[in-house]
């Protein structure tokens, strides 16, 4: 079974995996200090914010979260990339932002008594081979030691878009010195089945490595996607998607859909996209709960309800498509 528990240790204790891990963006919503400010009290585990949003909305360093906070490289909001979730996006023509002032946010501006997860720099117009992304992302975490570190690997062929999953094979032991290993949903492959495949590869390949560190999905916090990820061997997974949908009998749908399903068709907008984010902050913490279950009863689908058939069925193509026992 690929899925275990693994854990990451902070300087104030050890958190243990799977996560789900909500995401705050500036490009899901402008105002991003109001939704943190009205979830304070409702999330109870990791967050996952932007350097860039930081940077400029410097409010965001009296965020108060228990356990940790993911600081992202803040190359989601400058560029131009989009992620599977994305319907819409509120996007001012990017401010000016670089690796320098990344480096500016983590040494001069964020609290170094915050427990914090800081992701690599990882916005490369043309790309860069797997083993050039290792070196900088080394000496990117060269004398920051007072955050851990997750590399986020992009794709060394910016035209093909997508992971060379035995080119991270090939250089696996270079990845022991990051706490975490991550990749975007929409770049580790080109479906659903080859996503999971090259998942469940780099974990066994890891796994041969003595190499038990978590791996991160970025862009995958729905309750189908992320249950699939996760029995493939993926540990962490964060998205802006429990800001643009309703999570719904395990789905992910249409916020006006959950008005009609769910809410009083009185609502307010305002009100009933309060209420969806409350909502689906619960469903998270019960889908996480579901996913520890699947580790301590050997892999029971049944745990995850809604999904346990489409799940078990995707499990069963996967190891068809690896060959064996997983």
């Amino acid at each position: 079974m690929l899925a275990k528990v693994r854990s990451i240790k902070t300087s104030s204790e050890t958190i243990t995996t799977p996560l789900l891990v909500p995401a705050f963006s500036s490009r899901a919503d402008p105002y991003i200090q109001r939704i943190l400010k009205f979830m304070e009290e409702f999330i109870v585990g990791p967050i996952l914010i932007s350097a860039y949003d930081v940077y400029y909305k410097k409010s965001l360093i009296n965020t108060t979260y228990p356990n940790a906070i993911f600081l992202d490289s803040g190359g989601y909001e400058y560029s131009k990339d989009f992620d599977i979730s994305e319907v819409y996006y509120f996007k001012d023509k990017p401010k000016k932002w670089n690796i320098k002032l990344y480096g500016e946010v983590l040494i001069n501006i964020w609290p170094h008594n915050i427990p914090t997860i800081a992701i690599c720099y990882d916005y490369n117009k043309k790309g860069m081979s797997i083993n050039k992304q290792i070196n900088s992302a080394k000496n990117f975490f060269k004398g920051k030691s007072y955050f851990l570190s997750d590399i986020l690997l992009k794709p060394e062929d910016k035209k093909l878009g997508i992971i060379e999953v035995d080119s991270v094979i090939n250089q696996i032991d270079s990845l022991k010195d990051f706490d975490i290993i991550g990749f975007t949903e929409k770049e580790i492959g080109d479906s659903v089945l080859d996503r999971m495949t090259n998942i469940a590869k780099l974990r066994i390949a890891m796994g041969k490595a003595n190499i038990n560190k978590p791996i991160h999905i970025f862009g995958s916090l729905d309750p189908i996607s992320a249950p699939l990820y996760f029995v493939s061997g993926a540990d962490i997974f964060d998205s802006l998607t429990w800001i643009r949908f309703s999570y719904f009998k395990g789905m992910a749908i249409y916020q006006n859909n959950y008005a009609i399903l769910k809410q009083p068709l009185d609502y307010k907008t305002e009100r009933l996209i309060s209420q969806s984010f409350v909502d689906n902050i619960r469903v998270l913490k019960f889908l996480q709960m579901q996913m520890k279950k699947y580790i301590s009863t050997g892999g029971n689908f049944e745990v995850f309800e809604y999904n346990s058939d489409p799940i078990e069925r995707a499990y069963q193509a996967l190891k068809t498509r690896i060959g064996g026992e997983l």
